[in-house]
């Protein structure tokens, strides 16, 4: 493979390098587009050069060189002043980080300048389900006025109340509130009619119900422009990892039973779930290192992304590496409008990743779901617009 200016100018089976090209061997390794998430938080949901930086560079050693930044952070993507403060930083980082803007303003609820957010470089409209009705169908015009999908988190805030993992026999076991599966179903079903009728392309974010993916896998009949999304946390791990009180695994949407998990892992196999998300939202350990009622919902292990779904999903016969591809990276790229990503081609943007697919690491942060679990398929390197952003260092 040539790569020249970024892109990808030449595949074949002998290439002989010209005078000043830097070779990189690859012998042994196993080439792949670089990933692209659509589902991804700041730590501490605040935005700030540093917060960006670390966020990024734990993605390239994930092997993720595309991200859509989630607008609910502080200050919130709602207004110039946020996306300017965004762009200013979005050179010096090793992933690529497109921002969504937040439908509503946080501080009166009112419609963000979304025109004006879109021409700033935003790629997509985030809404929560329980937005107004009105307000709900004004995003969807604007969202094909500006050709921007509709990112929506489906959540029945009143149902979910006070719950912070999935309500059945081990919630009330710990003696901790449920959430039941009815707050996103319900929810899902309404978002969808909403977007037949607008016929407006829309993102459904990180569900966890087989029952929703169904509810879209028949929408999908009538528009065919929504797409379901859903976490590798919710593919590979369970609500027992919550046991003993784990905040690590305390997540949002919350973590299922091992039936709900399989029946996810069998409508990815069918081609039901369009995207894959790592679901990053990082918090620091005061805000983990808590009481499980207290503590923030979310997980950080973007850095692990593309071992988690080797071992998961390629490892257990789950997906082929090219179905992998399909549901981390051209799917995504596709939704998000970046038609030379996802994909290994002449033409393409050289968004790459070099994986060994032999090596395995443990898992050694105690807050992590996945604490002392071995991970199979490491990134050896990370290349963005043909230049390296990552590359593993050997141990020893």
């Amino acid at each position: 493979m040539r790569i020249r200016e970024g892109k990808i100018v030449e595949i074949q089976k002998s290439i002989l390098p010209e005078k000043g090209e830097e070779v990189v061997l690859a012998e042994g390794l196993s080439l792949l587009p670089a990933m692209v998430d659509l589902n991804v938080r700041v730590a501490n949901d605040s935005l700030t050069g540093k917060n960006l930086a670390t966020l990024a560079k734990k993605a390239a050693k994930g092997g993720v060189g595309s991200l859509a930044l989630m607008p609910d952070c502080s200050p919130s993507l709602d207004n110039e002043a946020a996306i300017e403060l965004l762009n200013s930083y979005k050179g010096e980082l090793p992933a690529s980080i497109f921002p969504i803007a937040s439908a509503t303003k946080k501080e009166d609820g009112k419609l963000s300048d979304l025109s004006i957010l879109h021409k700033m470089g935003c790629r997509g409209i985030a809404i929560e389900s329980s937005l107004d009705g009105n307000l709900s169908r004004r995003v969807c015009e604007y969202s094909l006025m500006m050709k921007a999908p509709i990112f929506c988190r489906c959540e029945d805030v009143s149902l979910r109340g006070s719950g912070v993992m999935n309500d059945g026999y081990l919630s009330s076991r710990m003696g901790l509130p449920g959430i039941p599966s009815l707050s996103e179903t319900k929810e899902v079903a309404k978002m969808a009619e909403t977007a037949i009728f607008m016929r407006t392309p829309v993102l459904f974010q990180a569900l966890a119900n087989e029952r929703s993916l169904r509810i879209i896998e028949r929408a999908k009949e009538e528009n065919p422009s929504l797409f379901a999304e859903v976490s590798i946390h919710h593919l590979a791990i369970t609500e027992d990892f919550c046991s003993g009180f784990n905040t690590g695994a305390k997540i949002r949407p919350p973590l299922k039973s091992e039936s709900t998990r399989k029946k996810l892992l069998q409508l990815l196999k069918e081609g039901v779930v369009d995207v894959v998300t790592s679901l990053q939202s990082e918090h620091s350990l005061s805000k983990k290192d808590v009481a499980f009622e207290e503590a923030a919902f979310g997980v950080d292990n973007i850095e692990n992304h593309f071992s988690l779904c080797y071992t998961y999903l390629i490892k257990q016969g789950r997906l082929s590496m090219s179905d992998l591809s399909r549901v981390t990276a051209k799917r995504a790229a596709e939704i998000l409008g970046l038609e030379s990503k996802g994909y290994v081609g002449v033409g393409a943007d050289a968004d790459l990743i070099l994986v060994d697919i032999k090596s395995s690491k443990v898992v050694e942060d105690n807050f992590s779901p996945y604490y002392n679990s071995i991970l199979y398929g490491e990134v050896e390197r990370t290349i963005i617009a043909g230049e390296t952003v990552y590359k593993r260092e050997k141990k020893g």
